[in-house]
């Protein structure tokens, strides 16, 4: 994963604190009581703390889920991992054939064998 300058890690915090300055503004000029309006700079600064927190918390998770994806898909780890996958359905085929060279083996010494007993048979019928 490469690593962000310091202007793109600054843009997520400064962007929502520019939404929460506008949001606070707007609803802040709309109110005339004096003593309402403060209440209302309070509501809008509490209310723009968390969205501040909600961002930079949500922000960190994409971040770190990116980073473990990163991990597993381009990390050395995942590379030997799939090089020793590789390997081992090699060594599975390569076995699977040399089982199937020395059943062709083992029948045809059966079906020979099976040649021998019937002309022994016959020998010995013939004898009695």
């Amino acid at each position: 994963m490469s690593q962000r300058t310091a202007v793109e890690r600054a843009i997520v915090p400064v962007s929502t604190v520019l939404i929460t300055l506008g949001m606070m503004v707007l609803v802040g000029t709309t109110v005339t009581d004096q003593n309402a309006q403060r209440q209302h700079w309070l509501l809008m600064v509490a209310l723009g703390g968390v969205v501040v927190l909600c961002v930079v918390a949500a922000s960190r998770h994409l971040s770190a889920a990116r980073g473990v994806r990163h991990e597993l898909t381009g990390g050395e780890q995942y590379r030997l991992l799939a090089e020793e996958y590789r390997r081992l359905s090699d060594l599975a085929v390569t076995a699977q054939e040399h089982s199937d060279l020395k059943l062709g083996e083992v029948t045809a010494q059966l079906d020979h064998m099976q040649a021998q007993m019937d002309s022994l048979q016959r020998i010995l019928k013939e004898v009695e």
